[in-house]
């Protein structure tokens, strides 16, 4: 009898309240947000390679790019945590990289391809900075090397005549699709 008296005074609350026009709390009914969610943009596998044969490869800039941006998308890094791998944390003998700091705190093992020779990336680097210890230096301060970062791929983008909505973090994307899609 009560739960009964009680939602006949919920239900003769909620009428008298919408008739005036108050706006009932989303939450009192499990209201979800009709809002479509939108899926996260990736590259085709096409547009992963037209993507990379757009690099000029003749500087230093040229070359540390072109590897973060390889390392993102042959490992599904994320550019902050491409950007804090340590040399040390790098096993060659079993193809995988140790992140430490990631997104939420945890650490992860990531598989290198035997397609992709990131030797020649480190060499590289030797010649000019013989005793760093990441993988890629950022000369500034994180939020900085962020965005100069995300100002370099949109300029790629934009020699490969990509769209422009994608941003590194597409090349994350990109490397979990395509992985799927080669079963």
């Amino acid at each position: 009898y009560l739960q009964n008296l009680s939602l006949m005074f919920s239900l003769s609350w909620l009428v008298s309240n919408l008739y005036k026009g108050l706006v009932i709390h989303r939450y009192m009914f499990n209201y979800r947000n009709t809002k479509p969610s939108k899926l996260p943009k990736f590259m085709t596998t096409k547009e992963v390679r037209r993507f990379f044969k757009a690099f000029k490869l003749n500087t230093y800039n040229d070359i540390y790019h072109y590897y973060l941006f390889k390392t993102m998308y042959y490992t599904g890094a994320r550019i902050s945590e491409a950007l804090n791998i340590r040399l040390e944390n790098i096993r060659f003998e079993e193809r995988t990289i140790k992140i430490e700091e990631t997104k939420n705190g945890t650490e992860h093992i990531l598989l290198l391809p035997s397609t992709f020779n990131l030797k020649k990336w480190i060499t590289t680097l030797k010649k000019f900075f013989p005793n760093t210890p990441y993988l890629f230096p950022a000369f500034y301060c994180k939020s900085s090397s962020l965005t100069a970062r995300e100002r370099y791929f949109k300029k790629i983008l934009k020699e490969a005549d990509l769209p422009s909505y994608f941003h590194p973090h597409s090349l994350r994307h990109s490397f979990a699709v395509n992985l799927l899609n080669s079963g």
